[in-house]
């Protein structure tokens, strides 16, 4: 493994925005990072190649549950189970703070997310029409923080 997982710094600003574009057609601009790196440090996670940010995984959270705000891994880097290190490091800090529910919103039509979303313990339970700015509807999934996820090794 030679990629890293670890808390968000101001610094990182600039390489999260560059793995959100490699990531999505419809990115955050990159105010909103800097904004979520304030606003949320403590449940910000980046993975670092030899000093590059190549996925980043953010989420919000009140006294009981959390919000999977985003979470990406650059094209170029997947497949080496930083996703996966990423959502774990999110999920055990916040359910170290007693954040007892999380969930998260997906594009209906991103299978391989949702696939992924599901092998780490997330199950769908309702739908919201045109959430995205294109109009594509958004499932929304969520899993007990005390559950643990069946990931395969």
């Amino acid at each position: 493994m030679s990629y890293t997982i670890r808390l968000v710094e101001a610094s990182d600003a600039c390489g999260i925005y560059e793995a959100e574009r490699a990531c999505f057609h419809d990115p955050y601009p990159p105010e909103a990072f800097t904004d979520l790196i304030k606003a949320h440090q403590g449940h910000f996670f980046v993975a670092s190649d030899h000093g590059d940010i190549v996925g980043y995984a953010v989420a919000s959270a009140n006294a009981t549950q959390g919000h999977v705000v985003s979470i990406a891994v650059d094209p170029r880097h997947r497949r080496r189970r930083i996703g996966t290190a990423l959502l774990s490091a999110l999920t055990a800090k916040l359910t170290e703070e007693g954040i007892r529910q999380m969930r998260l919103e997906v594009r209906k039509g991103n299978a391989g997310a949702i696939t992924f979303y599901e092998r780490m313990g997330y199950r769908a339970f309702s739908e919201i029409r045109q959430y995205y700015a294109d109009g594509e509807d958004a499932l929304v999934l969520a899993r007990s923080a005390e559950s643990s996820p069946r990931v395969r090794q």
